[in-house]
């Protein structure tokens, strides 16, 4: 039912997405031996500020289900001369594993450091948390944390390798681990 309404908010983001103007939009795709992660984010023209729409799936145990909706200030930088994009913000998380329900309001960002001696390099990584008073329902916490390496392959594709953690703690004690492993992935932009 939820991968259900998740395709649908998919095909109504893609059908209305070429009506605005948009200037980035990013199709973002992490999969490994038993999970899939799926992001799309949106840039206007006017704005500096990114919003996104995620669905991961788990199929390991109970099957995992996380939604997630992201709103991050992005800019250009640099740390130490390289080349670096950094993202700020908020991103909101819904999750379900078995009867294991909640909510997070994660606060947090990423880095992408390019490296110029190695064109189409780049090291990115990401980090949200969700302390107590963030978190909703079962949950008294959220983390959320990946590390990627990137080689673009192409001007508007990249592949990359990489290791993701999703863990949530639990009112009554105790914490899930959603996540804890390394992936596959590709990001479009058009």
């Amino acid at each position: 039912m939820m991968i259900k309404h998740a395709f649908r908010l998919f095909v109504t983001l893609m059908i209305i997405n070429p009506m605005t103007l948009s200037h980035a939009n990013e199709l973002d795709l992490r999969v490994s031996n038993d999970s899939l992660h799926g992001n799309y984010s949106v840039q206007n023209d006017d704005s500096k500020l990114m919003f996104g729409l995620g669905y991961f799936y788990n199929d390991a145990r109970n099957s995992i289900n996380i939604f997630n909706v992201d709103l991050h200030a992005k800019g250009q930088t640099a740390l130490g001369n390289l080349p670096t994009t950094i993202g700020i913000g908020f991103q909101g998380n819904l999750f379900k594993e078995g009867d294991f329900k909640g909510s997070a309001v994660g606060v947090g960002g990423s880095v992408r450091i390019n490296l110029p001696d190695v064109p189409g390099l780049s090291i990115e990584s990401a980090l949200h948390y969700a302390p107590d008073v963030l978190a909703f329902s079962d949950a008294d916490a959220f983390k959320r944390f990946r590390l990627q390496l990137n080689y673009r392959i192409i001007e508007n594709a990249d592949v990359s390798l990489g290791y993701q953690y999703l863990n949530a703690g639990i009112k009554d004690g105790g914490d899930r681990t959603f996540e804890s492993g390394a992936f596959l992935g590709m990001k479009l932009k058009f």
